[in-house]
């Protein structure tokens, strides 16, 4: 067996009959080599079973291949949704095809963006994802320094340095909407998510558009404030149903939410469709595997995370990288 530390890159660039320069280059991806000379190099190093050490090549400048993964979401909602176990899945399985080595790295809400920002930095991460921000994007730019290369999970606002992999929400909220109106819902409660998020705010403000196109008055009794929670959307339909308002259909802001709203309609002897019909968003396994089955506004998980994964390896090797739209799909259960 080939031992790890027994060609160096001089050796590599004779083997392969390229110069020392154009292996560092393919190694450190700092620079553009044609593809021809990449595969030969790249073949080569497969072929002797070559493994740099990271640590020289960072103090080389170069760079290691760690990459940090940041989820500043809560243990409840990383832990209990599988939505968020497709995503890592699918950010995993790509960033560890493409030889780089992903971090899980956990931000608590109530840390600034200047402590996460130095954390990173101490870290010595190549690039950086970022899912689930919940404050002002132009404030974190201030912080970042401008060689850190960022990718976020999501559209988190307007930003002129970081690009993003998400889907419409607004058009999600709308698309979930109409179709509890087209069910023949006329009084729709929405669970809106944390509003401190861009995604939960962009929802809401789909529910909104799809009253207005129906001509359906707009009732901010009928917006209950939520988290992205389970317990969050308990509560929430609980205090509501306790005022005896009428309703016939309910959107919550994710498929948690959606199940958490489905335990208090039963709890309360409500028949779901038949009296109130429900949808949910995400198109996870939650929804999927509930019983009844809810109908969800399906975001594509898997391919959001490896979509990311992909992004920051192409921007890593100085790649231009936009911003990616993925599609999303009503999947009709039977709550509607």
């Amino acid at each position: 067996m080939v031992t790890n530390q027994r060609y160096t890159i001089d050796e590599i660039a004779s083997a392969a009959g390229v110069s020392k320069a154009t292996v560092s280059r393919v190694m450190n991806g700092t620079a553009s080599v044609s593809e021809d000379k990449k595969r030969l190099v790249e073949a080569t190093i497969k072929k002797l079973g070559y493994h740099p050490n990271q640590n020289a090549r960072k103090l080389a400048g170069g760079r290691g291949g760690s990459i940090a993964l940041v989820l500043e979401e809560s243990t409840e909602e990383f832990f209990l949704n599988p939505f968020w176990k497709s995503v890592v899945q699918g950010f995993i399985d790509d960033a560890s095809s493409g030889g780089l080595h992903p971090v899980l790295f956990f931000h608590s809400k109530n840390e600034s963006d200047e402590n996460l920002v130095n954390a990173l930095i101490r870290g010595n991460y190549d690039g950086v994802a970022i899912f689930g921000w919940h404050r002002d994007i132009k404030i974190l730019e201030k912080f970042v320094p401008k060689n850190m290369i960022v990718v976020f999970g999501g559209n988190q606002g307007e930003s002129s340095r970081f690009t993003y992999v998400g889907v419409d929400n607004e058009l999600g909220g709308e698309l979930a909407t109409e179709h509890l109106i087209d069910r023949g819902c006329q009084k729709i409660v929405t669970i809106t998510g944390d509003l401190t998020i861009q995604s939960a705010r962009e929802r809401l403000t789909g529910y909104e558009k799809a009253l207005r196109k129906s001509k359906i008055k707009f009732d901010p009794k009928y917006v209950l404030k939520g988290d992205f929670t389970q317990e969050s959307a308990e509560v929430a339909l609980t205090k509501f149903m306790n005022k005896g308002l009428n309703f016939d259909g309910v959107f919550a802001a994710n498929d948690l939410m959606a199940l958490g709203a489905m335990k208090v309609l039963q709890s309360n002897g409500m028949k779901v469709p038949k009296e109130v019909k429900l949808v949910g968003f995400d198109g996870s396994d939650l929804a999927k595997k509930s019983a009844p089955v809810i109908s969800s506004i399906a975001q594509p998980s898997y391919v959001l995370g490896s979509t990311v994964a992909r992004n920051l390896a192409r921007a890593l090797k100085r790649e231009k990288i936009s911003s990616v739209s993925l599609n999303l799909e009503l999947e009709q259960g039977a709550t509607t």
